[in-house]
């Protein structure tokens, strides 16, 4: 029985040795592991904060886009409606009164040219 405290004695320092050793390793493990996840969160808030600019950047477009629809939609009905005017438009000779007090007919056609420019 004495002989066995020498040698348990000097099985519980081997495994002390052998326990220390490996916390050493798993701690080092660990401080990678850390570190590789400190560099995955930087690059994923760099990947958020770009996605959050392309969307902001995206819904202006869209916006944009949007009012141009508007603005095309816009101009093809006043076109329909000053097409539908000038369709209705019945010439007639005008009394002498008439061509004393209103104006020319060049004026009047540049003045409808004016009218009618595209937007």
């Amino acid at each position: 029985m004495t002989n066995f405290f020498p040698w348990a004695r000097a099985g519980l320092i081997v495994l002390l040795v052998v326990f220390g050793g490996r916390i050493l390793y798993l701690k080092a493990e660990l401080e990678e592991v850390r570190a590789a996840h400190e560099a995955a969160c930087q690059a994923r808030d760099q990947w958020k904060a770009a996605a959050a600019a392309y969307e902001h950047e995206a819904k202006a477009q869209a916006e944009n886009a949007r009012m141009c629809i508007d603005r095309e939609s816009r101009a093809a009905h006043n076109a329909a409606e000053r097409a539908a005017v000038m369709a209705k438009v019945k010439p007639r000779p005008r009394d002498p009164s008439e061509k004393k007090e209103v104006i020319d007919d060049e004026t009047r056609h540049r003045a409808v040219l004016r009218l009618n420019r595209p937007l």
